[in-house]
Order: C-alpha cells, then sequence, then structure tokens
C-alpha cells in the first residue's frame, strides 16, 4: 500500500493555552503540560452530542486510539495541520459524498472510527489518486493487494477506485493485519503502509523486548503515516480548540445504490436520473469506460431523489432497448471482415464506432463492439463517446524526436500540454528541437489517471500539488525563484502544502 505524503514540518510542539491552542513552548515542563491537555481534549464529545446529528459527533464518538493522542511525534503534526484549514476545506468537499457509507461500515465490524479518516492520510479522499508506486483510490491499494482482498480489475472496471468495494476491501485488509500484529493498531496501521513483510523484518531487527510502533526503525514514510492519522484525529476530536472549522454533516445517507440489472450507458443514465453526467461520474469512480461493465458490476451510486428517478424510469424502459457493448482486443493475424464474422456484426458498423477509415488493425489494439446490428439503436448510440482509446499512441517513458517534430505537435500526439512537456525537460518552450533528442515522458505515465497537473486560466498557469512535491521542488521544476512562487501563492517558507493545492507559476508564461 502507499500513502498519503503531506510533508509535515519539524514544528516544537505546541502548548495550547486558554484560548490560545496554538501558541509554543519548547521546554520540558510545556511539553508534559500539553501532552496531558491533548489526552484530556481527544475525548471531548459533549452530552447534547449525543444523539450525533452531525457525523462528525459520531466519528468522535466512536474514535478508540485516544490514549496515543498525546505521543510527542503526534504532537508536531497536529501544530503543522491546525494552521491549515484550507486543507480541511478540501478534505470535507471532498470526503461528503462517502464519509456516511464508510463509516456506517466502519462502524458495523466495531473498528476504530479513527480509520473513517485514513483516506484523508491516504489519498486525501480523492478516489482517483495515483501514487508513483501505481497505488490507486480511497484507500491506496496497489494492483495485487487489491486483487487479494477480491476488487475486480478490468478494462471496464476498477474496484479499487470505487468506494464502496475498496472500503470494504480496505477493513478486511486491516482487520486481518491486526490478528497478524497481537491486536496492535497501530502496528496495523503500520503494516497497511509498509506491508506486512517490512513489519516483521522490522520487528525482528528491534531489540527491545516489547514491541512497540513508536520503538520500530521504519520507512519515513511510514513512521510518519501512523502519527499523520492521530494527528488528523486528535484535531478532529476536538477542532473548536485548533481553531478549524468543520462544517456540519447530517448523520444520514446520502446516497443510494441502483442496481440497473444490464449495462448502460452513463450518459444515458445520467439524463434517466436527472443529474448532469460529470456528477453521476463523480460518483462512480470505478467505472473507466463511458458505460457500466458488460458483465458485472452494472449498479451505480446516486443522490437518493436522482436514485428514485432512475429506478422509475428503468421500469418503462425493454432493457434490451439499451445499447451495450463489448471489447475485442486484436489478436496478430485478425482482419477486421473475420472479427465481424466471429463476432455476428458488419465491418461498417465496426468502422464507424472505433473511427477507422479503412480496414487496418493493429495487434494489442481494441475494438468496441457493439451488441446489436438493429439500426434504429445504432443511430442513437452517441459517436463523441466511442472513441477509439487506440487512437492515442501508448505512452513511452521517453520519446525520441523526429524531423518536424516541435513540442506542440508531440503534446498533441499523446494527448499532454506541451508546456508541461517543457518544464518537466526544463527547456524553454518554444525549444527548436533536434531530430534525435529524447524527451522525458515519465511525468506523464505516473499521472495518466490523475487530473493534468498544470492549467491555464486566464493570464496565469496554474499547477496542482502532487504527492510528495515541496515548494522547492516545485520551484526547481519550473525554473521559478524559490522566493517568488512563495510571494506569487502568499505562502511562508515553512508553510505546508498538500496534494490537490492549486499553485500559480509564471503568470502569462505557460500553456499549449
Amino acid at each position: 500500500m502507499a500513502c498519503q505524503n503531506l510533508q509535515p514540518l519539524e514544528a516544537p510542539v505546541a502548548k495550547p493555552e486558554t484560548a490560545t491552542p496554538l501558541e509554543i513552548s519548547q521546554n520540558a515542563e510545556t511539553t508534559r503540560d500539553n501532552l496531558e491537555y491533548l489526552n484530556e481534549a481527544s475525548t471531548l464529545v459533549s452530552d447534547s452530542d449525543m444523539g450525533y446529528k452531525n457525523l462528525w459527533n459520531r466519528i468522535r464518538g466512536g474514535f478508540q486510539l485516544q490514549a496515543h493522542y498525546s505521543h510527542p511525534n503526534v504532537a508536531r503534526y497536529i501544530q503543522n495541520y491546525s494552521t491549515q484549514q484550507r486543507y480541511f476545506d478540501l478534505l470535507q468537499n471532498r470526503s461528503s459524498p462517502f464519509l456516511f457509507e464508510i463509516v456506517e461500515e466502519i462502524e458495523r465490524r466495531g473498528l476504530p472510527l479513527e480509520f473513517a479518516l485514513l483516506p484523508m492520510v491516504e489519498s486525501t479522499y480523492n478516489p482517483n489518486a495515483y501514487s508513483r508506486e501505481h497505488a490507486v483510490g480511497l484507500w491506496q491499494f496497489v494492483g495485487a493487494t487489491g486483487s487479494s482482498f477480491g476488487l475486480q480489475q478490468d478494462w471496464w472496471f476498477d474496484g479499487r477506485r470505487d468506494p464502496v468495494a475498496s472500503t470494504k476491501a480496505a477493513l478486511d485488509y486491516m482487520e486481518q493485519l491486526y490478528k497478524q500484529f497481537d491486536e496492535d493498531w497501530l502496528l496495523a496501521i503500520a503494516a497497511y503502509n509498509t506491508g506486512d513483510g517490512n513489519l516483521r523484518r522490522a520487528i525482528r531487527r528491534s531489540e527491545e523486548d516489547e514491541i512497540d510502533f513508536w520503538t520500530l526503525n521504519l520507512p519515513g514514510e511510514t513512521e510518519a503515516h501512523v502519527p499523520k492519522l492521530l494527528a488528523l484525529s486528535a484535531i478532529i476530536a476536538d477542532n473548536e480548540a485548533w481553531n478549524i472549522e468543520l462544517l456540519p454533516l447530517n448523520n444520514e445517507p446520502t446516497l443510494r445504490s441502483v442496481q440497473v440489472g444490464t449495462q448502460i450507458d452513463l450518459s444515458q443514465a445520467a439524463k434517466l436520473a436527472e443529474i448532469e453526467y460529470q456528477e453521476l461520474r463523480t460518483l462512480n469512480p470505478g467505472y473507466l469506460q463511458w458505460a457500466t461493465h458488460p458483465d458485472q458490476p452494472q449498479a451505480m451510486l446516486l443522490p437518493l431523489k436522482n436514485a428514485a428517478l432512475l429506478e422509475s424510469a428503468l421500469t418503462s424502459i425493454d432493457k434490451r432497448d439499451l445499447l451495450t457493448w463489448d471489447r475485442y482486443e486484436i489478436r496478430p493475424g485478425d482482419t477486421l471482415g473475420a472479427i465481424a464474422r466471429r463476432l455476428n456484426t458488419r465491418v461498417d458498423i465496426l468502422q464507424t464506432f472505433n473511427s477507422l477509415a479503412g480496414s487496418n488493425i493493429r495487434a494489442g489494439e481494441s475494438l468496441l463492439i457493439p451488441r446489436t446490428n438493429d439500426p434504429e439503436l445504432l443511430a442513437s448510440a452517441p459517436r463523441v463517446q466511442r472513441e477509439r482509446e487506440s487512437q492515442v499512441p501508448q505512452l513511452p517513458a521517453q520519446y525520441k524526436v523526429r524531423s518536424g517534430d516541435n513540442l506542440w505537435r508531440i503534446a498533441r500526439r499523446f494527448q499532454l500540454r506541451s508546456a508541461e512537456i517543457a518544464a518537466w525537460n526544463q527547456i524553454p518552450l518554444d525549444e527548436l528541437l533536434q531530430p534525435g533528442q529524447v524527451l522525458d515522458l515519465r511525468y506523464a505515465l505516473e499521472d495518466k489517471n490523475e487530473e493534468s497537473v498544470v492549467q491555464k486560466i486566464d493570464n496565469a498557469a496554474f499547477y496542482s500539488v502532487r504527492r510528495g512535491d515541496s515548494m522547492d521542488a516545485i520551484a526547481k521544476r519550473f525554473d521559478i525563484d524559490l522566493q517568488k512562487l512563495l510571494q506569487w501563492n502568499e505562502l511562508g517558507i515553512d508553510e505546508l502544502i498538500f496534494p490537490g493545492q492549486e499553485l500559480q507559476v509564471i503568470p502569462g508564461s505557460l500553456g499549449n
């Protein structure tokens, strides 16, 4: 598994006084006082909150790891997070559609509700988060681990991105780790991050008689992973003391799963449910294509009102009238005519829905096959969503410049941005490329499943912070003076940045 790198600062422990919980003192007596404060504050839930009308109160009420909130390693992360209202705003916005269902599943199992905050550390609650270690989704599953816990991964659907499926798998995994590591939640969380094999090796290397997470020699990311979760929990346990605003969330379901029972075009489903197409996609990030799976799953999460509308609409539609699709991977020796005969369709249909001007096809590419020859159904299919994935050449890690190439043309060929290519390769945007010159495109492979990292708005270009970034690294990437970058974004040299945060880079000088 991989986790979210939020780059905490090396800050001293904060001592909350009566009304100023962010004041800092570095002497030993103050540190002891502060640890006692954190331990007491972590258990605060007023009697009026016991009805749990607010989901945050329900989460607080289910915290089980409060005894660890006062550890010195946790205190410094609290100090960092407690100044980052923008970070909490981002987390609230991203988590709100799915948080109730996640809390329900954690509570049903009797697990610590601190785990509802774990995706904040893992992915900043982004279902489409994709790490350099190829971990994906809210809970950051790598492919093999996801498969071992039953997460479906194919061309149509990736269960690692699906909030419901991935949550169940992540909690199954955590329960398994808890049993493996002597029912110690801190060790289980550490193993979730670094892998059980790495944690076992660290335990074997330990010379302590009693195994304690805090004394193990672990990778830096894992050493930070556990206190980050505990620090977020401590702040949410008493957010007002830390001057962090949490907007009330109704402690009730906001989404419902609709079982369609057949493959359905997502744009058609959006129209039937009277919901914006992009919102439907946001709520169902597991679907990788324009439609639900030809076989399973064929369900989608929708707001309650829209779920009822879709169910009602589906009762009046003959499921045979829904256009469904297969995907065929071209094999060596295949011809368009042979494929059409094998799949009981026509060559012209294959050409139309795969944007083929002729009959040339290449092994390894894919064809979309409508499961009908009905001309009325075929005519109703929106062509704009049927573009072949093979129209975009496979993205290489490195590209050798050809005669006549320029950055704009290369960017268009691979659906990239010329500004990103230039910045990554540390060359001017108007660089005259030479045949044989090699361009590094590895950054795009890493970001293939994430939102574009650079965008142009009006006369300024903005960079979306990625995992592992620092202000210094960003400044070097775009060849910007660090002090100017900080000034443009009104940031201090020691201020924390977080994935998804938009930073202004070089006003008016980037873009295709």
